[in-house]
This record gives C-alpha cells, structure tokens and sequence, in this order.
C-alpha cells in the first residue's frame, strides 16, 4: 500500500526526514519496502499484514507515528450542520441478510456540483496511485485512503423507488459494473439493489446504470460493514477485486461506518457544494461491547527482560487508540481495546504492542532466570506400557502396528465378538467405516496377510486401543494383543512343533509374573469367539475381568480365510497396572532340602486344571513348596471325554526336613482330596 508522507503529516506533528520516518515504521512491524520522491512529497511503499486492516488508511498509520513520536493524532473535523429535518427521509434501506451486511449507512446529499477535484485532493490521490475521476467518486476514493473505509455513491435520481436493499442477487440476474463488463449473478453474491434490479456488487464494485457523472444532482452514499468471507467469496466467483474489497475481506472498523459517511459528506460540502440538512439513515445490527484486559506491568517484565516505565506504558496505548485507566489491583492497568483491533484479544497481545513501539533494540540480551521444577515424566501407565513392551520383544514377540479402523465386511466376519460398534459419520472410505471394539479383527488381518505371503510362523503382539460401548457412551481403552500360529521357535536339538493352548497361557502367566501380580485367576470364558475347550478368562483379585486368551474358533478363521490355528490374547492395560504390587515381600531361601512327589489323574475333559491346583495348595498347606502342571494328556488308554493332568508336586518344610513317612503323609492326603472332590482316578 502506498501512503502519502504530507499526508500523514495532517494528522500527527512530525519533523523527521523521510527515511528516518521509514526506518521507525519498518522497525514497529510496517515493513517500509521503498520510498519515492514525488515532488515536495515522499511516498512509502508498506506491506500490510493481513491481522492489520486498520494501518490500510493514513490516519491508522498515523496513530502508529503519534505511538512512535510520543504524541497524539489530531482529531479529523466532522462537524456536519444538525439535520433541519427529523425521521423525514426520502429514501428507504432494507437489509434482508443481516449476517452479510451488519451495518448500512444512508446519506442523501441534495444538489451537488460534480466538476473536477481541487489540485490538493488530486495530487494527494495521484501519489498513492488513484486517477482523478470526478468530485463525485474522487471524495470516496479520498475517505477510503484517509479513513480505511470503502464507500459508494449512487446517482440518487437513478435509483427505481428510492429504495436501497442489501439482499442475496436471484437467479438469472447480471449487473454492468463501472468497469464497463456485464457480470453474471447467482444467489452466492451479495448485491445491492433497488427496487428493480441490482446496481452495485456489495463491497466490491457499482454499477455503470447509477454511476454518479457531471450531470448528477443528488447523491445517495453509502457506508457500510460486509462480512468479510462473503465479499471474499464474490470476489473469487465474478474474478472481480477493487480497493474496497481488499478491505472488507480483512474486515473493517464497524464502529468507522457513520464517522467515515460524516466526513465524507462535509467534503461533498466543501468541495461540491452538496446539501447535507437531512439526516442520514443507519441501520446497525452489529453492536458490539469493547473488549477490557488487565495488564500488569510486572509482567511486561517477566515476559520481555524490559523494564518500562508505567507513564511510558500508558502513552505508548493511548497513542496507539487504546482506553487505559488505573485497575483496581495496584501496578497494573485496565485497557479498552478499540474496534478497530480485532487482533489484540489477551494480555501477551497488550505486551507486544508496548514493546514494538518501545523498541525491541533497547531489550537487553541476558540468560533468562528458570526456576528449577521437576515433574514426573511418564505416567505409572506409560511407564509399564513400556516395561510389557520389553517383555514381548524379549519372549521373541514382534511388534505390529494395526488400524484402529475396521469395513463392514470385518465387522460381519467378526460379528460374535462385537457389540453395537461405533460407526464414523464421515469415514474416509468404506474399508474404514467403523472402530474396532477388539484387537482379534486386526490380527487376523495381518495374520491372513502373512500366510498368503508364505510366512507360516507368526508371533506377534500390538498395545493399541479399542473403543467398546459402555451403556450409552463408547469407552476408549488401551488393550495389549497377541497372537501365535504356526510352529515354535525350534534349534538343532529341539524339533518344530506346532503353537498350542499352552504357549498362549504360559506368555501370559509369564506376563503376569514378570508385572507382580500374585492374586488372579483363570476360569473358562465361554466365548462363543473362542474355542469351547480352549477359552480363558483372567480374572483379577476382587473379580474384574482383565482380559481373555485361547484357541480362536474356526467360523471365525474361516471368514478371515485362515486354515491354520491361531491362539490370541487380549489384556486390559489399565486393569493390569491396577493390580501390579509395586512393593514385593522377599523370603529367603529355605535351609531344608525339597523332595518332589509326581501325581497323574484322570479327570473329565471339562475339569480345569486350575481346580485341581487349587485342591493341591490347600491340602498340602505350608508343606507345598511348588505346584507345577507339567502334562496333559488325551488318547490311548484315557476314556473318550476325559483326560490326564499330571503335577509335580515339591515338599519342603522352612522349619526342619521333612521325614518320609511326613512326605507320604500329605502326598496320600492330596492324592484322597483330588479322587474325591474331582471324580478323578488315578493314572
């Protein structure tokens, strides 16, 4: 934008050179890009940022001097005749969209002598780039270079009905702007028309019909506020951009809409002569209460190293439009933001503004003062997040990354384990329509993956979230997952062999181990996603379910066209990090010699191994060391439905060694407990 360095002056009592003025300027934030001399006269090229529509006019610039200089800008004359006629108008404003248009101001100026603009106005215009017109458009060009508001002037006689309608352009409609090419129109474009037809494209360009010309005798003017993406929308449409526009995309002053429409009229006074005794209409439905932020001045400290004083403070926002009065809190004040900055909303904003007109060249460069404050880095579940992470990778696990997203079909293959899934409003493709409430669908993908590319062999875990229903709401929950199928690890001297039940539970009772939690407890789940004789429940102390693990059924293999067993778990993290006993009790080791007893029976295939542990710790007491299932068995020689279980039982007593015949003792008495409780024989 191009400002006029004598025109500034009109507003606020420089002396300095040009490029001093330049320096001070591109120094508080108004990058001066070139000076050029134009006579008397020194024209400043400055790029404007978009946050800052109030420096597109010289008076806003001129506040950002008075700032600089430590003085005040003076005050532009207004001083209209008072209106000889009261609610007496010869003309009618109607605004049917209130949001595009929040404020219009009428003026009608009666018998105006259009002719050509006096030199001074001219030339002013001539150096910041406009061609002179007519009186007539040369006042609004002027205004909206002095005061940042665009305005309009319409040939009043040419209006049909002496009616103004801010309203949505119909269908069909064209408008012939000033610029002498015909515009198609659509309901997206703001207009504003008569009672006939359009005559200006609201906030960008009139129309050539009702242009004001040497034979014009009234004027009708028009200020007014227009909602920023409207305007910039109709722009990018009709390919259309004007001065006015540039500004009210970057919304203007609303509070600017009746002071520029005064000032504007006393020119068309002066200069064309106009009658200005009737009373202008204004129309505002875009009142708005000033914002007030309290500054403390210590903090101008704290945050910037600067140690300003509280006149300086005071002078610098005054200057620059802001209210500031003394708060009631001491060394500090309350600031009045005005209209015309919508870009200062909170205290760091005041603080920026004191110190870019103070100068950030005068703040001392110095190490800043930090207080030493330590917190917690990780969470308790973060941190053993981590730790079960470790351990998968240590058991030979590796790790995969699955989407949290699943398709209809997944969720139809895995229907018996999902339950009112959340379904995504607007997913990003129909593979990705909804969020998994388990783990397994996504396993199973990677899985049939993995096999159709030959690799059989697959050990793998993932911590990721699920977000299962919870009554009436979706409950987000971090879950870890694994999955085994294929063959074991195996090395020269131990031969493949395929994943089994065992290996799934023995990953997590190792998982549990490692964590610290002692109290829990396996029971049949009965899952119906699960394989009837393979499905676990874990359950914690007080009887919250942590998670499930066994043998995944094999409908639900075949949807996902997978032939081979696949073995999975599933664990709550948080249910787990609940239960870790962060404090561990250490015994020490006993003295006495341990001596082992093997027992095997043969119980129904629906009998827990669990229950009989369980019969085992009770009635061999203090005197069991070590309980350990180390054989299961069915086949040759064992009934149909039934099956083997064999223990290794340890005797060891911390008092004195154990005789035989006290070793017999308790072995007979579990033996007797386990053949009667479990309906079990011996093997």
């Amino acid at each position: 934008m191009k400002l006029s360095l004598n025109w500034l002056k009109e507003y606020v009592d420089i002396k300095s050179p040009a490029n001093e003025i330049a320096r001070k300027l591109t120094f508080a934030g108004l990058e001066v890009g070139a000076t050029e001399k134009i006579g008397k006269d020194s024209v400043f090229e400055i790029e404007i940022t978009s946050n800052r529509p109030d420096w597109l006019s010289h008076i806003g610039v001129a506040r950002e001097l008075a700032a600089l200089y430590a003085t005040q800008v003076k005050t532009v004359r207004v001083d209209l005749l008072k209106p000889k006629t009261k609610n007496i108008f010869a003309f009618s404003i109607e605004i049917e969209d209130r949001h595009a248009c929040a404020r219009y101001v009428g003026r009608l100026i009666r018998n105006v002598n259009i002719k050509a603009s006096p030199q001074w106005m001219a030339q002013r215009l001539g150096n910041v780039g406009f061609r002179q017109v007519n009186s007539g458009a040369d006042i609004t060009n002027y205004c909206l270079y002095e005061t940042g508001q665009p305005m309009h002037a319409f040939d009043f006689d040419k209006l049909e009905g002496g009616k103004i309608i801010v309203r949505r352009a119909k269908k069909g409609e064209s408008i012939v702007t000033i610029d002498g090419v015909k515009r198609e129109l659509d309901p997206s474009i703001l207009v504003i028309a008569d009672a006939k037809k359009p005559v200006a494209v609201a906030g960008i360009m009139g129309g050539i019909d009702t242009e004001v010309t040497q034979n014009t005798k009234n004027i009708l003017l028009e200020s007014a506020f227009f909602d920023p993406v409207t305007i910039r929308r109709a722009s990018r449409k009709l390919g259309l951009s004007s001065e006015s526009n540039y500004r009210f995309e970057r919304k203007v002053d609303i509070e600017n809409v009746l002071f520029s429409s005064q000032r504007a009229a006393l020119l068309y006074k002066e200069i064309a002569a106009g009658d200005i005794s009737e009373p202008a209409v204004d129309i505002n439905y875009g009142k708005q209460r000033l914002k007030t932020i309290k500054l403390s001045i210590s903090n101008i400290s704290r945050l910037t190293g600067a140690d300003i004083p509280a006149r300086e403070i005071k002078q610098i926002l005054t200057a620059l439009g802001f209210g500031v009065k003394a708060a009631k809190l001491k060394g500090a004040f309350s600031v009045t933001v005005p209209s015309f900055r919508n870009d200062v909303s909170i205290e760091e904003d005041l603080i920026e503004e004191v110190v870019r007109i103070w100068g950030y060249h005068k703040v001392e460069a110095a190490m800043p003062v930090l207080s030493a404050h330590v917190e917690p880095a990780y969470t308790k579940q973060y941190t053993y997040k981590q730790r079960i992470r470790q351990f998968m990778l240590a058991l030979g696990l590796d790790e995969v990354f699955t989407y949290s997203l699943l398709s209809k079909k997944n969720l139809e293959d895995a229907a018996s384990m999902i339950d009112s899934p959340a379904h995504l409003i607007n997913p990003l493709s129909c593979e990705q329509e909804y969020m998994r409430a388990a783990l397994l669908p996504s396993f199973l993908k990677i899985i049939n993956l993995n096999l159709n590319r030959k690799n059989k062999d697959i050990k793998i875990f993932e911590i990721g979230k699920v977000y299962a229903k919870q009554t009436k709401v979706y409950d987000e929950r971090e879950m870890l997952g694994i999955a085994l199928t294929g063959n074991r690890f195996h090395n020269w001297q131990d031969h493949a062999r395929a994943v089994d039940f065992y290996d799934i539970k023995g990953a997590v009772e190792l998982l549990l181990e490692r964590l610290g939690i002692e109290k829990y407890e396996f029971k049949h789940s009965g899952y119906d996603f699960l394989s009837a004789a393979e499905s676990v429940e874990v359950v914690m102390a007080g009887g919250a379910s942590c998670g499930w693990f066994g043998r995944v059924d094999k409908k639900i293999l075949k949807n996902f066209d997978i032939s081979t067993d696949v073995y999975f778990a599933q664990l709550d993290i948080k249910a787990l990090v609940e239960n870790i006993k962060e404090v561990r009790k250490f015994t020490t080791l006993a003295k006495y010699p341990s001596s082992p007893r093997d027992i095997a029976i043969v119980v129904k295939e629906e009998t827990a191994a669990e229950e009989a542990l369980a019969i085992i710790s009770e009635v061999a007491g203090g005197l069991a060391a070590k309980i350990e299932l180390f054989d299961v068995y069915k086949g040759n020689q064992i009934p149909a439905d039934h099956k083997s279980l064999a223990f290794s039982i340890e005797y060891q007593s911390r008092e004195s060694t154990l005789t035989e015949e006290q070793i017999n003792t308790a072995h007979s008495a579990v033996q007797d407990a386990l053949l009667q409780r479990l309906e079990a024989s011996l093997r």
